[in-house]
């Protein structure tokens, strides 16, 4: 397993230092009692198989003092506070120079150990072992739950976590949740700590990747001799959170719908179950789950030294700089290989979320400028991971300067150089243009009402499936009903009348009773065609479109009122917006893949069919008044693109995200179209 390392805590101020074996055995020597020379004896005496030089004695000593571990003088104190207010003005200088870690920001609050003195016996019995196997249950009957309506759930918590389309209410509540939340999950960490005999100082605010979170300091907890108690510190939040969302999911369960209580439940249930998957159980950022694994890894430093090795083997065996690698044991390299190229690519898969938020924001309000705009933000946003960039790059040009001056390498200088060129130049790349829209189907039929009447019975609701023919509605009309009886007692009076005459021998009255007889019988027919009709039936094959169809149950609807639309669903039709600098780009034939909440992983793949030359606005440049000023954003045409849909996935009125990849172009003709569509929209 790992390596044994001793952790010291000191009070004053609250610092924790970590030391390998070696390193804490010269530690206890330092006891006030010998000078270095005779420091460096002992240890030799005492580790003979490990010598030092008498010089690591000297610059121990003052590590020791810069970590405040060494008794001091009054003026070795004035001393040290004034090299500290130094070495912090210096630091702030050096953070303003290099920028700061914008995806994890904290700001302290308050210290909760009196509180935690105070409430520690009243929690204790959530933590024990009874308790903990019962909630094994529970939580597998919660996994239950949301197995069971898992399409409603994921489909929920992307509407969750999408801020800039929620109303100011929603956006309120929904962080109102995270921080109560966030609270009890914090709160959940310093509540084990305690039991276990630890202390806890500092309970704060965090900004976690842009998203407001609490945090809670549980460092004693390096300090329990048993590593399980760590792990259960680590892990309580989690468990904590675990419970939360069970009883979330019982109300939701219980409640009725459409209540503030169902409401709360379920939005409760989306967060708990979003965090604990993608944040608290992630080990590839620095929360529960990360310090989970570093526990049983037993490596603190895990993402630190993870990084720090790849990034010495990749500056010593790619780039051959003279830079030492750190050493470490073929365990150590294997996590180090393993988990720092994970988080690597974890890093990426964020900062290309954060820049998609900014330039999605900035094309929407700037236009032409948001490339520009995008990449001078996160130029400032990941100012201290640019420089180290930069850093790199320049140490590499100064050490291979001369190498690559010299004339057996201008070959394969020219050689990249020429690569470079035909990757700015070979049209290989394409854009993507990422839009939402609604799908609708490619063909619908308008249900009307055949007859001033009320409807009696409703047989579908929206999205149900139906085929040609099928019964949707049954309506009564009192219209109808009065006509088909009077044209039934018709028919019965002229057949009295008929029958009487034939008894008397009446000729004449005989045959004029059976024409009428025979208009009479015409008449009902019609009247009962007329009742049949107000059972209204499906015309085509396809899915009812109508929204809330219940509603119609005991209303009055006049002759030709719409009472349900049905819409073939074997195609379905998506209208894109796309901004009109962008149509250039695609066509009639362009693919689309399409995205849907429920399957967000399962793309459908789709076509341009057309481009409509109508702006979404309803506002043409021929209105504007002043004609020859350019609008102040750009007109959005609508591309409309084809979804076969034969499998059912995609329905009528689902909200899906699509990506539509147009015409390949080189970087550089693309580079060059927007300098000169930016210079004639705006600058002239």
């Amino acid at each position: 397993m790992g390596e044994t390392k001793l952790v010291v805590k000191s009070p004053d101020p609250l610092e924790y230092y970590s030391f390998e074996e070696g390193a804490w055995a010269l530690l206890e020597l330092f006891d006030g009692t010998r000078t270095r020379g005779e420091i460096h004896a002992a240890y030799v005496a005492r580790h003979p198989e490990d010598p030092i030089e008498p010089s690591v004695v000297a610059e121990y000593e003052e590590q020791l003092r810069d970590m405040h571990l060494l008794e001091r003088s009054a003026g070795e104190k004035s001393l040290a506070l004034f090299s500290l207010t130094r070495e912090a003005r210096q630091k702030a200088a050096d953070e303003k120079s290099e920028g700061f870690n914008p995806f994890f920001i904290l700001f302290h609050v308050f210290d909760p150990d009196p509180l935690l003195n105070r409430t520690v016996r009243f929690v204790r019995w959530f933590w024990s072992p009874p308790v903990v196997i019962a909630s094994l249950f529970v939580f597998a009957w919660t996994v239950g739950v949301f197995a069971q309506h898992w399409e409603p759930l994921w489909a929920g918590t992307v509407e969750l976590y999408a801020f800039l389309k929620k109303p100011f209410l929603d956006a309120v509540q929904f962080f109102l949740i995270l921080s109560v939340i966030g609270f009890v999950h914090e709160m959940s960490h310093a509540y084990v700590t305690k039991m276990y005999g630890g202390e806890v100082h500092d309970i704060g605010i965090a900004l976690l990747y842009f998203t407001p979170a609490f945090y809670c300091n549980t460092t004693d907890s390096l300090l329990f001799e048993n590593k399980w108690h760590s792990m259960w510190v680590t892990t309580a939040g989690i468990y904590i959170e675990a419970w939360i969302g069970t009883v979330a999911t019982f109300l939701w369960v219980v409640a009725y719908p459409d209540t503030l209580l169902s409401e709360l439940a379920f939005k409760t249930m989306l967060f708990t179950g979003a965090s604990t998957v993608f944040f608290n159980i992630n080990p590839l950022i620095k929360i529960d789950g990360y310090y989970a694994l570093t526990a049983v890894l037993e490596i603190p430093e895990l993402r630190e030294e993870s990084f720090a090795y790849i990034g010495a083997r990749v500056q010593h065996d790619l780039f051959r700089l003279p830079v030492e690698i750190p050493k470490a044991s073929p365990r150590k390299r294997r996590i180090y290989w393993i988990y720092g190229l994970a988080a690597l690519a974890w890093v990426g898969v964020i900062m290309a979320f954060i820049g998609g938020l900014f330039f999605n924001f900035y094309s929407r309000y700037f236009g032409e400028l948001a490339g520009i705009l995008c990449a001078l933000t996160l130029a400032r946003v990941f100012k201290k991971r640019l420089k180290l960039v930069t850093r790199t790059g320049r140490l590499f040009y100064l050490d291979k300067k001369e190498l690559l001056m010299s004339p057996k390498k201008r070959r394969p200088v020219l050689v990249v150089a020429v690569l470079l060129l035909l990757a700015l130049l070979l049209p290989w790349s394409r854009r993507r243009i990422s839009v939402e829209s609604v799908l609708r189907p490619e063909t619908s039929v308008r249900v009307e009402a055949p007859e001033d009447a009320t409807v009696a019975e409703v047989f579908v609701r929206e999205g149900d499936a139906v085929r040609a023919g099928a019964p949707l509605f049954r309506l009564e009309s009192i219209s109808v009903a009065s006509d088909e009886a009077h044209d039934a007692s018709a028919v019965e009076r002229m057949l009295r009348s008929g029958n009487v005459a034939r008894e008397q021998g009446r000729a004449s009255e005989v045959f004029d009773a059976g024409q009428r007889e025979t208009s009479a019988a015409a008449a009902l027919e019609s009247e009962r065609s007329r009742r049949a009709k107000l059972v209204v039936k499906s015309p085509i094959v396809g899915r009812v479109l109508t929204p809330r169809t219940d509603d119609l149950r005991g209303r009055f609807v006049t002759k030709g009122t719409l009472i349900a639309e049905v819409g073939a669903v074997g195609r379905l039709l998506a209208d894109l917006p796309v901004t009109e600098r962008l149509v250039q780009d695609i066509g009639p034939g362009s693919s689309v893949l399409a995205y849907v909440p429920q399957r967000p992983l399962q793309a459908v793949r789709g076509t341009v069919v057309r481009l409509s030359a109508a702006t979404l606005d309803g506002v043409g440049t021929a209105n504007r008044s002043d004609p020859a000023a350019p609008p102040s954003s750009p007109d959005k045409v609508v591309a409309v693109a084809l979804f076969e849909n034969s499998d059912g996935i995609l329905k009528p009125g689902a909200l899906v995200r699509a990506k539509i990849y147009g015409r390949r172009a080189s970087y550089g003709a693309r580079s060059w179209r927007v300098l000169r569509d930016w210079f004639r929209r705006v600058a002239w």
